[in-house]
């Protein structure tokens, strides 16, 4: 076994410790294992590889094949699970190519985007890591519309720490009702059907949801004051543009 699997033996004793490889057939003396236990020592370097634990993976295992999710559908469904949400995904690029981008700005832009998250230099100052194209691009709309880019990042942040509660409350729902209401009998086709339709879904309630709250916002301030939207002088930084 240790010739074919390549692992040494304390680490196959190891498996058989915390519950993920079965132990070996005995005849005498001699430990007899059969090819299904070099099949669930290739499953648990997979399973490894994604990030999972050993406890992780023993629960895993241990999981009955009713309702429904065997450990080859969960790898399907894992996938499901860790593929992207979003189109926009991080970009590395040098300094020319964050020059295309920002375009003509007015001076210090650069420092402001950066302070703001917008952008972050590489570790060696050497080119430039964009956490989200789309978010540099609409801060640069907003800019252009008079809308400072610290004004917006912070913005940004501060949806982004609401978000992350609310993501986590949705995700919390979906969890307990599957099998319920969310994904029938809650299959691994069943779940991956289900969470397929809910990527496009999410993104568009989530906008109309943000657009309705708003609206509802902007209304009730303008409510009790008509004037509070009203142009005030703005302060001056102290801090100076890199």
């Amino acid at each position: 076994m240790v010739a074919r699997s390549g692992l040494p033996a304390r680490t196959i004793r190891y498996y058989q410790s915390e519950g993920v490889l079965p132990k070996p057939e005995r005849k005498g003396r001699d430990a007899v294992y059969r090819p299904a236990h070099l099949d669930r020592l290739r499953l648990i370097a997979e399973l490894q590889d994604r990030g999972l634990t050993l406890g992780a993976i023993a629960s895993l295992l241990e999981r009955p094949a009713s309702p429904g999710v065997s450990v080859d559908d969960w790898l399907g469904l894992d996938e499901t699970l860790r593929g992207p949400w979003s189109e926009d995904q991080p970009l590395a690029v040098d300094d020319g190519g964050l020059d295309r981008l920002v375009g003509r700005r007015p001076a210090g832009s650069r420092g402001r985007l950066e302070q703001a998250g917008f952008v972050k230099r590489q570790d060696g100052g050497v080119g430039w890591l964009i956490p989200s194209p789309r978010l540099l691009e609409l801060a640069l709309q907003l800019q252009a519309a008079g809308i400072d880019v610290e004004i917006t990042g912070q913005a940004v942040a501060l949806l982004r720490r609401r978000l992350h509660r609310a993501v986590d409350d949705l995700i919390e729902l979906f969890t307990e009702s599957a099998g319920g209401g969310f994904a029938g009998q809650a299959t691994a086709e069943e779940l991956a059907t289900a969470l397929g339709a809910l990527r496009p879904v999410a993104r568009e309630t989530a906008g109309i949801i943000l657009a309705q709250e708003v609206e509802r916002g902007l209304r009730t301030l303008l409510d009790a004051d008509p004037t509070a939207l009203r142009r005030r002088p703005r302060k001056r930084s102290r801090r100076h543009d890199r």
